[in-house]
C-alpha cells in the first residue's frame, strides 16, 4: 500500500477510536463452523472473536443473534438486523447491504478415505460414485457447472446441512462431499468425518472473499464507513490472518489468504 493511502486509512482508524456507532447494531450469526459454534452455551468461534476485536477498537456496540443461517439471512433481507456475517459477495446481497470483505473461504472436496475419487473429473462414467453438497452454498460458475451433469444423472445429491453431509460420508452413502474448509476442519476435529478422510483441491474453486454485510436500510453511512475503517486496519496488520490460524492452524490460514496484500 503506498505511503499516503496508509496514512489516510490509519487516520480514518484514529477518528474511529474516538467515535462510535451511531445505534446498538445487531449482527446474525449461525453455526459455521469453526466461524461460529455453540460451546457450553456461548457463541465462539472466528467471527465472535472478530467482532469483539472491532467494537473494541470502533466504540460500536454489537449484538450477537443466534439463529439458523436461513433464518439470518431471511431477517437480514427484510431489515430485522443489521450486520449478515460470513458472507460471500452476491449481486442480490447488493442490493440489501453494504460489502465489508475481511478474510477468504475456499470449497475443498472431502473423499472417504484415500482409495476415493481425486477430482471431480472421476466421477464422469462412474455411476458407483456420488457426490453430496449443501443446498443453498454459492459453488460459483465453474463448480456449478462441473456438477450440473453429475445431478442430473443422479450421481450428485444435495443434503439439508453439512451435519447430514457429513453423516452420509461416514455411512458410506456418497464417496466425497464438497464443504468449505472453515467448516470441514470443525467437522474433523469433532469426529463427524471419517477418520481416514483427506481433502482434496478443487481447481473449479479458488479462495474467495468473504465478509459482512451493512444493511443499507439501517445503518447510516458514517457507521459504515467507521466499520470499514476498522476492519481494513485490522486486515492490513495481518490480525484476521492470526486469528484464522488460532482455529484452523498456520499451514490452512496461509492458505487462506496467499492473495492478501499488505
Amino acid at each position: 500500500m503506498r505511503q499516503p493511502a496508509l496514512a489516510l486509512l490509519l487516520a480514518l482508524a484514529a477518528a474511529g477510536a474516538q467515535a462510535s456507532c451511531s445505534r446498538e447494531l445487531s449482527v446474525g450469526i449461525s453455526d459455521l463452523g469453526y466461524s461460529a459454534f455453540l460451546r457450553d452455551g456461548h457463541v465462539q468461534g472466528v467471527v465472535p472473536d472478530l467482532l469483539d476485536e472491532l467494537a473494541r477498537r470502533s466504540g460500536c456496540k454489537l449484538t450477537l443473534r443466534y439463529a439458523p443461517r436461513a433464518r439470518v439471512l431471511l431477517d437480514f433481507e427484510h431489515g430485522s438486523i443489521d450486520m449478515l456475517t460470513s458472507a460471500m459477495r452476491a449481486a442480490d446481497r447488493d442490493r440489501v447491504g453494504h460489502f465489508l470483505p475481511y478474510a477468504f473461504t475456499e470449497l475443498d472436496l472431502i473423499v472417504a478415505s484415500e482409495r476415493g475419487p481425486s477430482s471431480l473429473e472421476v466421477f464422469v462414467g462412474r455411476p458407483d460414485l456420488k457426490l453430496g453438497i449443501v443446498r443453498g452454498v454459492r459453488l460459483g460458475d465453474a463448480l456449478e457447472e462441473r456438477i450440473a451433469p453429475l445431478l442430473a444423472s443422479r450421481q450428485a445429491e444435495y443434503s439439508p446441512d453439512f451435519n447430514n453431509l457429513a453423516a452420509k460420508l461416514s455411512a458410506g452413502r456418497i464417496q466425497a462431499a464438497i464443504i468449505p474448509n472453515m467448516i470441514h476442519a470443525k467437522l474433523k476435529r469433532d469426529g463427524a468425518l471419517p477418520a481416514q478422510s483427506i481433502v482434496v483441491d478443487l481447481p473449479e474453486a479458488g479462495a474467495e472473499p468473504i465478509g459482512l454485510y451493512l444493511n443499507r436500510t439501517t445503518v447510516t453511512e458514517d457507521d459504515v464507513q467507521l466499520l470499514q475503517a476498522q476492519i481494513a486496519l485490522l486486515r492490513r496488520e495481518g490480525w484476521i490472518q492470526q486469528l484464522y490460524a488460532r482455529y484452523v492452524g498456520e499451514a490452512e490460514s496461509r492458505r487462506l489468504f496467499r492473495t492478501e496484500a499488505r
